[in-house]
């Protein structure tokens, strides 16, 4: 998918989540302020944690923390292959190997989530001045 739709479409991802769930909490039918603010609260928050979420596991699989376990996995699957043993490398070789093949990592999910959380922060502090 091209850079420029990724963008676009985590922030309408985000947009349809807290639309969903600013209806779901009643704010389009909540009779005063402090219920408004409230369910704008709750709307944000969803879906600044779940990208959050997302953009923490992105920033920490460009890390290569999961190499091991493909490394792991990729080790067993030639071991009970036929002359697995010719083909096995060395774990530093495997994790230089993929490094060289890695992409730029990418943090747009998570940049999306903070602003989420942000404005989540912001409904919050309406809340307690309203009530």
């Amino acid at each position: 998918m091209k850079r420029q739709i990724r963008l676009p479409l985590t922030i309408g991802a985000g947009i349809l989540i807290s639309a969903l769930v600013a209806w779901r909490q009643g704010a389009f039918t909540a009779g005063s302020a402090q219920a408004v603010y409230r369910a704008l609260c709750d709307a944000f928050f969803v879906p600044g944690a779940l990208l959050c979420g997302l953009g923490a596991l992105v920033f920490v699989a460009n890390g290569g923390i999961f190499d091991i376990f493909s490394y792991g996995f990729r080790s067993l699957k030639l071991l009970f292959t036929p002359f697995g043993k010719d083909r096995q490398q060395h774990y530093f070789e495997y994790k230089q190997m993929k490094a060289e093949k890695r992409q730029k990592p990418r943090y747009y999910a998570l940049k999306v989530g903070l602003v989420f959380l942000a404005l989540a922060g912001i409904c919050l502090l309406l809340f307690e001045r309203a009530g």
